[in-house]
């Protein structure tokens, strides 16, 4: 049995020797050939591939603080009006439920839009040397990072061969940043703005209406006197129904941007419907001849004096709401002027041209060349050698025979095949 594991041991030896034997036959083919294949990568990527620079900008995307005119609707109580309240990143955050609003710039940033001016502005298709404009696209993407890090800046890496040009392009995406989020929220305002005008319009028509109706049964009926009391209801009534329509109107902007499960749809319509049930309640109370603590003997005043009322809580009412809309209109119209459309961009780091380049890492390259090319030489060293002891072999040799047979079926499909194109 000793006996036994001794041949075993002394097998596995001559086995490991023959290992060695093989390495230490090619062992000149395969460092030399290393060593070569390392000088020539170096020399390829010395030679042929340019030296790229890599320039870095962070940006302070603008922050969720009130414009101008959403400061003055915060003290109306109206600043839930979208895209005047709040800047573009917060609201984008809100509608779609995004955790960091930096990511919607970096979406900004990564679309085609930036893209185009960012080709426009340095003529990057014929440095590209590029025919179509998405080939262009591709190869500037290729040379950016854009990141939304996790203290809220973003990061821009444009990699080029001038690192003067890098830095420059690098600045240029906030930039151009800056200048697209100014045209979307001037946009946003100008069409919000023609929506309240529209509004208002609307509102001083209805207005006009109910003050002629109540001159034409004034001079049917006459003029009647109210006191204070009908006053103080009349006043309460109106300003809930334009607390509501204002809401409302308020929504109809919201829609536009949002859907109809938007938390702030869903706030904004709970808060109508309570102010509904208040108005449901306070005019119930009015027919009933009591408002809270305030009460008007409803059966001393004639009929002609209940409508009278009517007509004047109805005027009351859109008088309420025109000043309303009449403020919102000119708050929207303060957020058409450019320089407080939204908070601008700042640069936290410009980037500045680097001194030292990014790529190609030649000695690491032609390192890593190396090992691959040494590792294969190795197993093509092992494979050669059985290769050559199959041949030698008589047993061996028939089934490489056979093998080849096989093979040569292959060869000539291929052939064939080659001979078809050709033809075609």
């Amino acid at each position: 049995m000793e006996k036994r594991k001794k041949e075993d041991s002394f097998r596995e030896e001559i086995h490991l020797l023959d290992y060695l034997l093989i390495l230490a036959k090619r062992s000149r083919l395969i460092v030399l050939t290393t060593l070569g294949i390392m000088v020539l990568t170096y020399l390829f990527l010395f030679l042929f591939v340019p030296v790229q620079y890599t320039a870095t900008a962070r940006l302070l995307p603008p922050q969720q603080s009130l414009t101008l005119s959403g400061q003055l609707l915060e003290g109306l109580g109206l600043s839930s009006l979208p895209g005047v309240a709040r800047g573009l990143g917060g609201l984008a955050a809100g509608l779609l439920g995004i955790k960091n609003p930096g990511d919607i710039y970096v979406g900004i940033l990564s679309g085609d839009n930036i893209a185009d001016r960012m080709i426009s502005r340095f003529n990057l298709r014929e440095l590209y040397e590029k025919r179509y404009l998405e080939d262009t696209r591709k190869k500037l993407r290729k040379n950016t990072v854009l990141q939304a890090q996790e203290d809220g800046l973003l990061l821009i890496e444009v990699t080029d061969t001038d690192p003067k040009r890098a830095a420059e392009m690098a600045n240029a995406y906030g930039e151009e940043l800056d200048k697209l989020l100014q045209e979307i929220a001037l946009r946003e305002a100008r069409n919000q703005l023609n929506f309240l005008e529209q509004e208002r319009a609307q509102a001083l028509a209805n207005l006009n209406k109910a003050e002629e109706e109540m001159r034409t049964f004034s001079e049917k009926s006459g003029v009647i006197q109210l006191d204070a009391q009908v006053s103080r209801m009349i006043s309460y009534v109106a300003t809930l129904r334009a607390e509501i329509d204002a809401k409302e109107v308020q929504i109809q902007v919201l829609k536009k941007q949002a859907t109809p499960f938007n938390f702030e749809v869903i706030r904004l319509e709970t808060e109508v419907n309570s102010l509904k049930e208040k108005l449901r309640e306070a005019e119930r109370q009015v027919d009933q001849a009591c408002l809270g603590e305030v009460c008007l003997p409803t059966s001393k005043v004639p009929g002609l004096g209940l409508e009278y009322l009517r007509l004047l809580r109805e005027a009351k009412y859109r008088h309420t709401l025109y000043e309303v809309l009449c403020k919102m209109v000119e708050l929207a119209r303060l957020d058409t002027a450019k320089n407080i459309a939204v908070a601008r961009v700042q640069f936290v780091d410009q980037a500045t041209p680097p001194e030292r380049k990014s790529k190609p890492q030649r000695v690491w390259t032609s390192l890593i060349v190396g090992f691959a090319t040494f590792v294969l030489l190795i197993f093509a060293a092992f494979f050669r050698e059985f290769w050559e002891r199959s041949c030698q072999e008589e047993h061996s040799a028939a089934r490489l025979q056979q093998l080849r047979i096989y093979l040569s079926e292959w060869k000539m499909l291929f052939l064939k095949l080659r001979s078809v194109f050709k033809t075609s």
